[in-house]
């Protein structure tokens, strides 16, 4: 019954203890850390203890009587500088009470005292001594590594081990009668806490500061009272050597970055319709254009290129009237003006006069000479930008009356006619 409770016991630790390995873990910065399967970080160990046994009178015992002595050897491998595994297997030496007249175990025949020590002759216990094998396989925890900043090259560290395995004691020693019920009790479950703390000595070795305790059936030393169990504590020191290869493998982090990628393609995604949509509006403003274009050249007035007769030896090829106060050129100068360029660079051996008039029945003197330089001015940039020869062209004003039309006017004249 007990070894079941105690079964029961170790199963809830062990898993509340892997779920606080897995909550530490993550909570670490370990991103960066390779979880081994091979053959990384196995180590051994080896150290000497002292032990006492805690059974249900053993307090009878002055402490220093119940201490023994003890070796373990150790070996284990670290999958991340935080969780691990070993196997220890631990020899021990116990000593005991057994009250005097009980059947138990472990008795060592003709030693016995009474319970204050002042005659030898009244035996009111008896000393128990036997030795113990305790193989047990552990999860260790490196504390820091897990509270903190995971380290491989941490000087100090608390390593807290938790496991389970069997307590064999020394049956073939017992020098008394079995105990009740006639079964001799040479093997119990255990459950094994310890607490080491780790001195970093060299990439290779460690010294270590080691405190254990167990839990063991109430019945292994041979005595079943109380109807508990029994406890073992142990305080020793040991080395750790560490195999080649050590350390962990670096993983390169690779950042989580689908949430970016994402937005980038919708991004790209919504650019693409963008542009599908600007392409159909040039398209339609290319066909709009096109249409406007081809109404305006259908608006433009036609002008009749033809020469026009007024003086002796010159040729007049394009008048171009405005209204009062106007040097500003119109649509339909400007066709005259194109008209009259294609006769100009059509003759390049001749000369052109662009001669400005002005009404001189409005206006003043100075306005009207004003308004017959800009008309000319005008005009002549014009027929520069048609792509007239500027030495073919010369500016003249007149405040004369022009016969035949208005006298607000640009007259083309060509000079030198035949």
């Amino acid at each position: 019954m007990v070894i079941n409770k105690m079964k029961k016991i170790l199963s809830l630790i062990t898993i509340m203890l892997i779920a606080s390995v897995a909550s530490f873990a993550t909570e670490q910065d370990t991103s960066q850390i390779v979880y081994e399967k091979g053959k990384r970080n196995w180590f051994i160990e080896a150290g000497v203890n002292a032990n006492i046994y805690m059974g249900q009178i053993d307090a009878q015992l002055d402490f220093i009587d119940r201490i023994g002595w003890g070796g373990s050897f150790n070996f284990g491998k670290w999958f991340t500088p935080c969780v691990g595994f070993k196997f220890e297997l631990n020899a021990s030496e116990y000593f005991g009470a057994a009250m005097n007249g009980e059947e138990a175990n472990f008795i060592q025949t003709h030693r016995y005292w009474n319970r204050l020590h002042n005659d030898e002759n009244v035996d009111n216990y008896q000393y128990q001594h036997f030795v113990t094998f305790n193989p047990n396989i552990s999860v260790m925890i490196s504390l820091l590594n897990s509270l903190g900043k995971a380290k491989e090259s941490r000087v100090y560290d608390m390593i807290l081990s938790l496991g389970g395995g069997v307590y064999v004691n020394n049956g073939a020693n017992v020098e008394a009668e079995l105990n009740r019920g006639g079964e001799r009790i040479i093997l119990s479950p255990a459950f094994n806490v310890g607490l080491q703390n780790k001195f970093r000595l060299s990439e290779q070795v460690d010294f270590n500061i080691d405190l254990r305790a167990g839990y063991l059936s109430n019945a292994f030393d041979g005595q079943d009272l109380f109807g508990r169990g029994d406890l073992t504590a142990s305080a020793g020191i040991s080395l750790t050597y560490k195999f080649k290869p050590r350390g962990y493998a670096k993983a390169k982090i690779v950042e989580d970055r689908s949430a970016e990628l994402e937005n980038y393609q919708t991004l790209c995604a919504n650019l693409s319709a963008l542009n599908d949509s600007l392409e159909q509006v040039n398209a339609q403003l290319k066909e709009n254009n096109q249409d406007l274009t081809t109404r305006l050249s259908s608006q433009q007035p036609q002008v009749e290129y033809k020469y026009i007769e007024r003086e002796n030896n010159t040729r007049i090829i394009a008048i171009l009237e405005y209204k009062i106060g106007v040097s500003e050129l119109t649509k339909e100068n400007r066709a005259k003006l194109k008209a009259a360029a294609e006769i100009i660079k059509a003759n390049p051996k001749y000369t052109f006069e662009v001669c400005g008039y002005a009404d001189n029945e409005t206006g003043s003197k100075e306005i009207n000479i004003r308004l017959r330089n800009a008309r000319a001015n005008r005009a002549i940039d014009q027929l520069l930008h048609y792509g007239v020869n500027r030495n073919q062209i010369f500016k003249a004003t007149n405040d004369g009356e022009l016969p035949g039309t208005t006298t607000r006017a640009i007259v083309i004249r060509q000079l030198d006619c035949d």
